[in-house]
């Protein structure tokens, strides 16, 4: 079925799953929420209510988002249960941002499927050609009469996503913003912290202190293109492998003067509660999934820690990092989240993208985007004393 602005339709199973493609142009960044609205004021009811790139999911994972980082296309998914929406909730609202000084005619028409299983229920398109505004209102998942249904809105908002989200209720703190929030009905202030910081050539350190008596879980992603090019002469000039596989690792060096590393070549996966504090996901191959590769540091035990080189390498398929379109991503509760791109390099296969350093206690992150043969040079360079042997993954 095609839905026109304002159509709606009828669920007929409790999860479904709401796709949003495009295609965008380099320097442009697309960001997609979703904002869980009560019944009696139809604004969120705090923090837990609302889902961005820096809270992917609900507490139990009634409404989750997975967001690709190609722009070409780029593709976002939410899954909504309804069963496991809580009861005050009426309403889950799905919407669109777009960074500075953008607007949406700068993007490809959006195309919006809702799925059932791989059953394709309904579909609807934006023409953003001449959309002038920095959010839109895409579509939304409400109760009416006890029936939960989908309906296509397609509605321009003027500014970004910190008036987007105040407009839903979201009162944003004001040390993070240094603005005066908007006041709602919403009775406490929110502690998230809508912004991004790319750390690249211009901006390439950051410095984050704690706030409360730890960090907590600190989560590292790395993600890359989804669907490599196809020609023939471009695998010829691979390594005649038509998937690429990057590998996420972390050399780590401890307070006591410890050294470890972690890292799916030789199945050093880790340990989050214990020394080296981090923990390194299963291992991704091909890069299909949306979610990438993950390691998890351990912030609680921060104080034990000196520094960690986050590292990545090609295992096997491309040479040229201009293929992977690789992004790596770093969240911490309460703190911008941190994301540095790997757009420049050779034919080196191994790439050190971000050094964490302690520094009195609070986090420094430097940019490095350094090149190497191997993991044994690129740990010659940092000075941390690893005895290398050759490994494979089984």
């Amino acid at each position: 079925m095609q839905l026109i602005a304002g159509g709606n339709i009828a669920l007929a199973s409790e999860v479904v799953e709401i796709s949003i493609k495009t295609n965008i142009p380099n320097q442009v960044e697309v960001d997609c929420t979703a904002y869980l609205l009560a019944q009696t004021t139809q604004k969120v009811r705090g923090d837990q209510d609302m889902i961005f790139y820096g809270q992917t999911q609900t507490q139990n994972q009634s409404v989750v988002l997975t967001q690709s980082d190609s722009n070409d296309p780029y593709l976002t998914k939410f899954k909504i249960n309804i069963a496991l929406l809580d009861p005050q909730i009426q309403k889950v609202t799905l919407c669109a941002t777009i960074n500075e000084p953008n607007n949406f005619s700068r993007i490809s028409p959006i195309h919006i499927e809702l799925l059932s299983g791989t059953q394709t229920i309904a579909n609807a398109l934006i023409q953003t050609q001449s959309k002038t505004e920095k959010a839109l209102i895409l579509a939304e998942v409400y109760k009416h009469n006890e029936k939960w249904k989908f309906r296509f809105i397609d509605q321009g908002f003027n500014g970004g996503l910190k008036p987007l989200a105040e407009n839903f209720g979201v009162v944003i703190d004001e040390t993070t913003t240094n603005t005066s929030p908007t006041p709602t009905p919403t009775p406490t202030k929110s502690n998230i912290n809508l912004s991004k910081i790319k750390l690249d050539k211009n901006n390439s350190t950051i410095n984050l202190s704690k706030k409360g008596s730890a960090f907590g879980k600190i989560s590292v992603n790395l993600n890359w293109n989804k669907s490599a090019p196809k020609s023939e002469s471009f695998f010829q000039k691979l390594t005649r492998s038509q998937s690429i596989d990057l590998d996420l690792g972390a050399m780590v060096q401890l307070k006591d003067g410890n050294i470890d590393l972690v890292q799916p070549l030789g199945n050093r996966f880790g340990d989050f509660d214990r020394a080296p504090y981090m923990k390194l996901d299963a291992d991704d191959r091909t890069g299909a999934s949306l979610n990438g590769e993950n390691l998890h540091i351990n912030g609680t035990h921060w104080d034990r820690i000196e520094r960690i080189v986050i590292y990545t390498y090609i295992y096997e398929g491309a040479a040229q990092w201009a293929a992977t379109d690789g992004v790596v991503t770093i969240r911490i509760p309460d703190q911008p989240e941190i994301e540095v791109r790997l757009t420049e390099g050779n034919q080196l296969n191994t790439c050190a993208i971000i050094e964490l350093r302690n520094i009195n206690g609070a986090i420094q992150a430097n940019r490095e985007v350094r090149y190497f043969e191997g993991q044994k040079s690129l740990d010659q360079f940092y000075g941390f004393g690893f005895r290398w042997t050759k490994g494979s993954k089984d």
